[in-house]
C-alpha cells in the first residue's frame, strides 16, 4: 500500500536535499507520518500541493495553505493529545519541508512562510550542582587524592572557570596567565579565542598543583597537558569516570557529568549576585538567551517584594 506523503516525490527530495542528520530526519519522518495521516483523511488521487483544494465557485484548484496547517494542528491536538511542544516541533518541521520544497521549485506556494509558531515552551532542567553537593564532591576529591590534590582542582576548576570536558582535558601551561588570573581558551572551544577568569582559591591552587614534584617530573617529560592520568593526557572518558567515581563518594545520585559544572558556575555566580552580562561573558556564550538556559529561575516575586521592603525603608 502507497503512503501518500512518504512514498511521494515531495518527501523523497526533501530526504535527498536535506541537510539534517540520519537521527533528525528520523525524528522529522515520524512527525511527518502524522501530517500523512491528516492528509488521507478526505484526500483521494495523487497528492498535489499545488492542486490541493477544488474551488466549487471558481472551478479551479488551489495550493495548500495555512487553513489545512491549523486544522493539523487541531489533528493532532484532538488525536494525539499533543503537547505545546510537540505542536511547536512539528510547526519547525512542517516549516523546514515546505520551505526546502518551494526552493527547490516543488511547490509555487509555501504554506508555511509567514506561519506563526506561539506554542514554544521551554522546559528549564536545573543541571547544576548546589553548594552543599559541591562541597560533598571537594570532600571526596580530597579523600581520593590527598597530596597531589588533582581531583580536587579539578572540580574547582570546572565549577569557576565554565570550561568545556575538551577544554579542560586539553589545557595546557601555556594557557594559564597567573599574573591576570585568567586562562586562555583557544583549545577545544566552539566559539573564537577568549579568556575566562579564575577565582582566588583557584589561583592558589594550581600554582601549587603545578609545583608539585609529580606534575614537574611530567612536565620535564616534555608533556603539555595541565592535567594527566596513569602517566598518560586525561581523556573525556577518564575526566567522565573521575567525575563518577567521586559522585559516588560524595553520596550525589543524580547524573553528573562535565557539561554539569558549566550550569554550576552560572549557578554560583548568580547566587552570587553577579550580573547575567558578566555570567554570559564567563560561559562564553553568543546569545543571552542560552546563559538563561544555564541559570535556575529565580523567583521573580520575591525579587520584587525585597526590592520594594528595601525601597520603602
Amino acid at each position: 500500500m502507497n503512503r501518500l506523503l512518504l512514498d511521494s516525490t515531495y518527501y523523497a527530495n526533501w530526504k535527498k536535499h536535506t541537510h539534517l542528520k540520519d537521527s533528525a530526519i528520523y525524528t522529522y519522518s515520524r512527525q511527518f507520518m502524522k501530517f500523512e495521516q491528516y492528509l488521507s483523511l478526505d484526500f483521494e488521487g495523487e497528492l498535489d500541493f499545488d492542486k490541493f483544494y477544488y474551488d466549487t465557485e471558481s472551478e479551479t484548484y488551489r495550493p495548500i495553505d495555512a487553513d489545512c496547517i491549523d486544522g493539523y494542528i487541531q489533528f493532532l491536538k484532538q488525536n494525539f493529545q499533543a503537547s505545546k511542544n510537540t505542536i511547536f516541533n512539528n510547526i519547525v518541521y512542517l516549516k523546514h519541508f515546505f520551505t526546502l520544497l518551494h526552493g527547490l521549485g516543488m511547490i509555487k506556494n509555501n504554506p508555511m512562510k509567514n506561519y506563526p509558531n506561539p506554542y514554544y515552551e521551554r522546559r528549564i532542567i536545573d543541571r547544576s550542582l548546589s553548594i552543599g553537593e559541591c562541597q560533598r564532591l571537594f570532600q571526596a576529591a580530597l579523600k581520593a587524592d590527598p597530596f597531589v590534590r588533582k581531583f580536587y582542582i579539578l572540580i574547582l576548576l570546572m565549577s569557576t572557570t565554565a570550561l568545556r570536558n575538551r577544554e579542560i582535558i586539553q589545557l595546557s601551561y601555556e594557557q594559564i596567565d597567573f599574573e591576570r588570573k585568567v586562562i586562555l581558551v583557544n583549545k577545544g572551544q566552539k566559539t573564537s579565542s577568549e579568556v575566562v577568569y579564575m577565582p582566588d582559591s583557584l589561583v592558589v591552587e594550581l600554582e601549587r598543583y603545578l609545583h608539585h614534584p609529580v606534575v614537574e617530573e611530567w612536565r620535564n617529560s616534555g608533556h603539555s597537558e595541565v592535567f594527566f592520568e596513569n602517566n598518560r593526557p586525561l581523556t573525556k572518558a577518564a575526566l567522565n569516570r573521575i567525575i563518577k567515581n567521586l559522585c559516588l563518594e560524595a553520596g550525589i545520585q543524580k547524573t553528573v557529568t562535565a557539561h554539569s559544572f558549566r550550569h554550576t558556575t552560572a549557578y554560583l555566580m548568580q547566587s552570587s549576585g553577579i550580573d547575567i552580562i558578566a555570567i554570559k561573558r564567563q560561559l562564553r556564550h553568543k546569545q543571552l538567551s542560552t546563559t538563561l538556559r544555564y541559570v535556575p529561575p529565580v523567583d521573580a516575586a520575591k525579587l520584587l517584594n525585597d526590592a520594594c521592603s528595601d525601597l520603602l525603608q
